[in-house]
């Protein structure tokens, strides 16, 4: 694997687990102030400590597979686009990024009726992560 090759999807997992990290402290808090939630939860077999580990090891595996997927996508807009813009050294990805996770966000929205906090938290979460930090991490090497 060249260096590049690897920058990029380094770039990608590293941008992954960081929004796994920030978007599964999003969930927990969103689940800790949720009355709903509570109702529902009490009396079950999961308490919120066991969920806080489940929920944190999906996260980490979905999101870390989104970055490397993403890494392999940013090493090909790189290769076909290599322009910078928009602050980042690939404008064209990090367009795509923002396009992509604005239309998920509108789609979650009109799905649960209304964006909600955590939802456009998560979503902010993810478009720095993979839209800026994705590309500056693989340009840096």
């Amino acid at each position: 694997m060249d260096p590049e090759t690897g920058a990029a999807l380094l770039a990608g997992f590293i941008a992954g687990a960081g929004a796994s990290l920030a978007s599964t402290a999003v969930a927990l808090r969103a689940l800790l102030r949720s009355g709903e939630w509570r109702r529902r939860a009490s009396g079950r077999w999961a308490p919120l400590p066991l969920l806080a580990v489940a929920a944190a090891n999906v996260m980490l595996l979905g999101w870390t597979a989104t970055g490397l997927v993403l890494g392999a996508a940013y090493l090909r807009a790189e290769s076909e686009r290599p322009s910078g813009g928009l602050g980042s050294p690939n404008g064209l990805f990090t367009l795509a990024v923002l396009v992509a996770v604005g239309s998920l966000l509108g789609l979650a929205g009109i799905v649960r009726g209304r964006v909600t906090a955590a939802m456009a938290q998560t979503a902010a979460i993810a478009a720095l992560c993979f839209g800026w930090g994705l590309p500056l991490l693989a340009a840096a090497g």
